[in-house]
C-alpha cells in the first residue's frame, strides 16, 4: 500500500472516530457534517471529500463500531492451538468485558439501532454483524462438544449459538447500563456459567 493511500485510510478512520465521538455526545440528529468536522478539527469540505453524504458517514461509523466490538472479541480466540473449549470461554469472557461492556458502546448502539429498521444498508450492516457472531460461536460450540465425545449437528450447534448470543446480549446491556450492580469479572463469569448450562458442559 502506498504512503498516500495509507494516509488517506488513516484520515478516513480519524473522521469516523470523530463521528462516533460526536454521536456519543450530541446524538444522531445532532451529528451534522459541520459538527463532526468540529470534533475532527477539519473543514466540512474534507469530510465531503471522503464521504459523499452524512448517510454514508453514519453507515461507516456504524460498521466501524461493530468491527471494534468484534475485533476486541476475536483477538482472544486467534490462537488455534488452544482447545476449542478454552477459545469459546475466552470469547464469552471478552464479549462481557471492557471495552465491549461500556456505557459508550451501548449508547452508540442505541443511537444506530432505529436506523437499521428504516435504512436497508444499515440493516445489512447489522445483519452482517449478527452473522459474524454466529460464525464465531457455532463452530466453537460444535468443536467443544465434539471434544467431549458429543456428536452434534450443524443445526443443533447453531441453535446453541443463538441461545448463548442472546445471553451475551442481555448481560452486555445490563452491564453497560447498570455497571454499579456488578463486581469486576461478574458478567464474564455469569456468561460462562450460563453458556455451560445451555451446553450441559462446563466451560
Amino acid at each position: 500500500m502506498s504512503i498516500k493511500r495509507r494516509e488517506g485510510n488513516n484520515r478516513r478512520q480519524e473522521l469516523i472516530e470523530a463521528a462516533l465521538d460526536c454521536i456519543e455526545n450530541e446524538g444522531l440528529q445532532g451529528a451534522t457534517v459541520r459538527k463532526v468536522a468540529d470534533y475532527a478539527g477539519v473543514t466540512n469540505g474534507l469530510i465531503r471529500f471522503y464521504f459523499s453524504s452524512k448517510d454514508e458517514l453514519i453507515r461507516a461509523a456504524y460498521a466501524a463500531l461493530l468491527e471494534q466490538i468484534y475485533a476486541s472479541a476475536r483477538v482472544n480466540i486467534e490462537d488455534s492451538q488452544l482447545p476449542a473449549k478454552e477459545r469459546l470461554r475466552r470469547f464469552i469472557e471478552a464479549t462481557l468485558s471492557f471495552p465491549i461492556v461500556s456505557p459508550r458502546t451501548v449508547l452508540l448502539w442505541a443511537n444506530f439501532l432505529p436506523l437499521t429498521y428504516i435504512d436497508e444498508q444499515m440493516a445489512a450492516i447489522r445483519s452482517d454483524g449478527y452473522v459474524e457472531t454466529t460464525n464465531i460461536l457455532q463452530p466453537l460450540i460444535k468443536a467443544t462438544l465434539e471434544s467431549n465425545g458429543q456428536l452434534v449437528t450443524e443445526q443443533e450447534s447453531s441453535r446453541s449459538a443463538v441461545k448463548i448470543n442472546a445471553v451475551i446480549d442481555g448481560l452486555w446491556l445490563e452491564g453497560s447500563m447498570a455497571s454499579y450492580k456488578f463486581e469486576s469479572g461478574d458478567l464474564a463469569k455469569m456468561g460462562v456459567e450460563t453458556a455451560s448450562a445451555i451446553l450441559a458442559f462446563e466451560l
